[in-house]
């Protein structure tokens, strides 16, 4: 997203001769902080700020106390002219053309190299400060002095021909060598300043800033957004998404446009444009937001308070799309910090789990699975057992999940997200001490029923041609839930669950008795109880 933009202006103070230079040949532009090393980069730009033709002939640069004479040039009224300490690339050293023209060593041939430039190779410009003075014949014309660093690869601009103001350019090139400064105002000029997005229920949210930077009222511009899969910004009517038609806008007027839309995928690439004006660049943002499948990768489960013998606190994600999806750059922790989940390119394929541990040597020392995916995080932020948050975020910024609990559960149980249908945004207790990492949750959660409900199935079930009966249940809160199978003679015969605190959730059975011995074909009695909240029968048949 793009920040709204803070213009300071340096108030420089000049000579009295400046009043003769506001209809003649002015220093607009300076690049002196080169990006990186590259002193090659450095240039400066004049600008024709009159209605007839000057001889360049007749003036001189004094660059830092070294003297520059013009070749046998002119500069056209209102046109610019550069001076570049290096033209074009060589010797595996980038030039000026290579990087604001179109890089073919050759100079004029094309609409970005639609001005004049010469070739300066004794020009040396200070980082943090200096002054560069236009002389005609021995008058001084021009005076544009610098007096901090700025930013790297980032000119300094004038305000206006006119003005002795100067900022550093806010161009997203660095610089506007040939065209009108970034921060001069235009006639027509209206800012997109900040596009923010936001996943609710599979609808994006989205909130636009646009403000009317120019010198005139702008009527009847709008604001587009475009389907933009190759992000070249070329784009068409059959790329059209939607149109907001904006009000009038006077100079200095901002404008709030919300707007809740539905992108399909997951990461589609959306184009935010405003109508033509006399300033393109600040027209358009090229943004990955989240769309309708968005989040790819969610938390399932974790464990906040591990106990001996476990002795790592451990996260496991699950990657719910269809696609394959680095984890590179992204980020899991707790309300209080994030830590990088991997430096390198790590890919986690559709339907799989992966678990982020504190420490995997006493992770694999507890759980015999070796075949669990699994990265330590070498700057683990602990999980708190009194409530915390779960965060995790991707790699552009989004909130992917997040989990908010009041408490960890205690004796190796986890949090976890129910992975049936109609359970995907809730979250329990895992049935089994020490969670199901690396496999499909089993969860028991919030009982919040107001009668107990059962659903066994199949029922009747056969052990050799089922495998299992799967027992589904819901309850009213309480404590102490049993589940139990009686035989016809009222024996107990399998304990499923005694003296927990009521949760809803399944269990699998297998038919067999508590001594792992295989029932034979009948019919039995499932029985439920919460104390004092009520109890419940069913039969249940165990075929051949």
């Amino acid at each position: 997203m793009k920040p709204i933009i803070t213009i300071i202006y340096l108030m420089l103070s000049f000579f009295a001769a400046w009043d003769s230079a506001k209809a003649d040949i002015i220093i607009n532009e300076v690049m002196s902080n080169e990006p990186g090393s590259q002193r090659n980069f450095e240039w400066i730009e004049l600008y024709n700020n009159s209605d007839s033709s000057k001889i360049l002939t007749y003036y001189s640069l004094n660059i830092e106390g070294d003297a520059f004479v013009f070749p046998e040039q002119s500069i056209g009224a209102r046109e610019y002219f550069v001076v570049c300490r290096k033209l074009f690339s060589s010797d595996g050293t980038a030039g000026f053309e290579s990087y604001w023209g179109d890089a073919d060593s050759v100079w004029g041939d094309s609409e970005s190299e639609n001005y004049k430039i010469y070739q300066y190779s004794g020009m040396s410009l200070k980082n943090d400060s200096g002054t560069v003075t236009l002389f005609y014949t021995s008058a001084v014309k021009s005076i544009f002095k610098w007096t901090e660093g700025g930013a790297d690869g980032v000119s300094w601009e004038r305000f206006t021909p006119t003005s002795s103001a100067i900022a550093e350019s806010t161009d997203p090139k660095g610089g506007t060598p040939g065209r009108i400064n970034s921060i001069t105002p235009g006639q027509y000029d209206l800012a997109l300043v900040s596009a923010i997005f936001e996943l609710s229920n599979g609808i994006t949210k989205c909130d636009f800033t646009v403000v009317n930077v120019g010198l005139s009222a702008v009527v009847g511009a709008d604001l587009r957004l475009y389907h933009d899969d190759n992000r070249d910004t070329a784009v068409t009517l059959g790329d059209l998404i939607n149109i907001t038609n904006l009000p009038d806008f006077s100079p200095g007027d901002t404008f709030h446009i919300l707007e809740n839309l539905q992108f399909e995928g997951i990461y589609p690439s959306i184009l935010v444009q405003l109508s033509p004006d006399d300033r393109s660049y600040n027209n358009m943002e090229l943004s990955t937001v989240p769309g309708r499948d968005f989040p790819p990768i969610v938390i399932n489960e974790f464990l906040a308070d591990p106990e001996s013998p476990l002795k790592t606190e451990w996260m496991e994600l699950n990657n719910r799309s269809d696609s394959t999806i680095n984890l590179q750059g992204w980020l899991v922790g707790d309300s209080n910090g994030l830590s990088p989940i991997t430096a390198q390119k790590y890919l986690i394929k559709a339907g799989e789990y992966i678990v982020l541990c504190e420490d995997s040597a006493n992770f694999r020392n507890f759980y015999s699975n070796n075949d669990i995916p699994l990265l330590e995080i070498s700057s683990w932020v602990g999980l708190n057992n009194d409530g915390d948050v779960a965060r995790l975020i991707d790699s552009i910024g989004y909130t992917a999940d997040r989990f908010d609990y009041e408490t960890a559960y205690g004796e190796n149980f986890t949090w976890g997200r129910g992975e049936e249908a109609g359970r995907e945004n809730s979250w329990g207790r895992s049935v089994v001490a020490g969670g199901t990492p690396g496999s499909e949750n089993e969860v028991y959660y919030e009982a919040v029923s107001e009668k107990i409900k059962v659903i066994t199935e199949p029922n009747p079930f056969s052990p050799r041609r089922d495998s299992e009966m799967r027992i589904t249940f819901s309850v009213p809160p309480g404590d102490n839930l049993a589940m139990r199978v009686y035989d016809l003679q009222g024996r107990i015969i399998k304990t499923m669950l005694d003296r927990i605190p009521a949760m809803d959730g399944s269990i699998s059975w297998n038919g067999k008795a508590d001594d792992g011995y295989p029932l034979p074909p009948g019919i039995y009695i499932l029985y439920l109880e919460i104390s004092g909240a009520g109890q419940y029968k069913q039969t249940v048949v165990i075929a051949p």
